[in-house]
């Protein structure tokens, strides 16, 4: 008896040691979900490092580079990567067995007649034998959630610093053709200024040309003020020091084609999307919850050893000690309703959020495609007629058969037209981006869209 009762206590403590983690792969499913779907492994840094990020942005820096570099840098992804340690030392936590109980009492005597006992008892807790698996499945759940959560935070972030390095590249080219137009309107000036000495130019041809020289000005003041609000949210949003110093960037940023079709899109984010992921792991968490919960509806069963002895009649005995909570008054039957409301709960969510995605596809898809129909149209369309509009102007105002204020609203007309176009590019790539974060993945590299499942544990 005394052999089955250590082998007992030798299991109930070297248990909890076999459920330790090996802290080094708390980020590992993170790290593999991020570069399956956005190429780029993000880094857990004890402290942020905003000299470090401020270099990385003053030699240059490509988009894929500066998703990196946020990831590694902001610091609220990087405040959000401490609660993986947080719910892992939950799991953790919720493989620890009750500690043994030892329990001991001494009767000493008052009288002669009384007896001197001694009561020994060593107990732990039975029910931990099939309540613990269950609270260890259910911690095991909520981390699953919050991997999948901060994937989603970690897919946010990508589409946010995508969005700010689109803007300044936008808010830089939208500026140099706001100075083009500026200093082809100044020079303009020039010229009526010079005619209207001989009588070739009108006051109107003179008024015109300064009143329009003054609201190009006004935009321009505008479009640097753009530019420098832009690089200000682009340095933040990376980890770097806040400031509006231009930052060189590499990357172009040529439309992408469409070479997947709708459909594709959609059968993966409604299998691999993780938002979807999300809402199928709290389905599983409440389906365990479920589980553990009926199990505690007897919450307390103890069994160990008793050891009792009497001095005076040099007796002592040892036997089995048992224990049990009868349920009652507390059936736990609030605690399984409220699991099971969860996981109807997270059964709707489930499906709205796969509408939502769908919604989300199918307006992106459309709205970018658009865009290119619009991009095609002005650049074979719309500009060149204008440019011949141009040289069309130039030649009859250059014999003076045609009116300046004429040739001048030519040349506006044909910077506008280019305005638009950067206009309907800025908007088209930001439709791209906002498709890919609908999508859950970016969308030019087939592996990513070709994985939907992901070994997490």
């Amino acid at each position: 008896m005394n052999k089955q009762t250590a082998s007992i206590f030798a299991l109930v403590m070297l248990l909890p040691h076999c459920m330790r983690v090996n802290q080094k792969k708390i980020f590992a499913p993170i790290q593999e979900q991020s570069k399956q779907r956005i190429n780029t492994k993000p880094q857990w840094r004890n402290t942020p490092n905003i000299l470090q990020a401020t270099e990385a942005l003053a030699r240059g820096i490509t988009l894929q580079n500066a998703i990196a570099l946020g990831l590694n840098h902001n610091p609220t992804i990087q405040a959000l990567f401490e609660e993986i340690g947080i719910r892992k030392a939950d799991l953790i936590q919720a493989g620890f067995y009750t500690n043994p109980h030892i329990e001991s009492i001494f009767k000493i005597p008052k009288k002669n007649d009384d007896h001197t006992n001694i009561e020994l008892s060593a107990s732990f807790l039975l029910s931990d034998l099939w309540q613990v698996p269950l609270r260890k499945r259910v911690a095991q759940d909520n981390l699953e959630v919050k991997t999948y959560e901060i994937v989603t935070e970690i897919l946010q972030l990508r589409k946010e610093i995508q969005l700010k390095y689109i803007s300044c590249v936008h808010n830089q080219e939208f500026l140099q053709l706001v100075r083009e137009i500026t200093a082809v309107i100044e020079a303009l000036k020039e010229r009526i200024e010079y005619r209207y000495q001989f009588g070739y130019a009108t006051d109107l041809d003179k008024y015109f040309a300064e009143s329009k020289l003054g609201e190009w000005r006004a935009k321009t003041i505008d479009a640097e003020a753009a530019v420098r609000t832009a690089y200000i949210a682009l340095h933040e949003i990376l980890g770097g020091s806040i400031s509006s110093q231009t930052i060189t960037l590499l990357d172009t940023l040529p439309l992408a084609p469409l070479n997947r079709s709708q459909e594709t899109l959609e059968d993966f984010a409604l299998s691999s999307h993780p938002m979807v992921l999300i809402e199928q792991a709290k389905m599983a968490k409440a389906k365990h919850s479920i589980s553990y919960e009926s199990s505690r509806i007897i919450d307390d069963v103890q069994f160990g050893v008793s050891y009792e002895r009497d001095f005076e009649k040099g007796t002592s005995g040892v036997g089995p000690a048992f224990g049990i909570s009868i349920p009652l008054f507390n059936t736990n039957s609030g605690n399984i309703e409220h699991a099971r409301y969860e996981y109807k709960q997270a059964e709707k969510a489930l499906y709205a959020q796969q509408h939502m995605i769908l919604k989300n596809i199918t307006t992106r898809y459309l709205t970018y495609q658009s865009y290119l129909g619009q991009i095609d149209q002005y650049t074979q369309e719309v500009l060149p007629p204008a440019m011949k509009a141009i040289e069309f102007s130039k030649k009859f105002f250059d014999r003076m058969q045609l009116s300046m204020i004429v040739f001048l609203e030519t040349q506006i007309d044909l910077f506008q037209s280019k305005l638009k176009l950067l206009d309907i590019q800025h908007h088209a790539l930001q439709e791209y981006v906002e498709l890919e974060f609908a999508v859950g993945a970016q969308m030019n590299n087939s592996e990513h869209l070709s994985s939907t499942s992901i070994d997490l544990f």
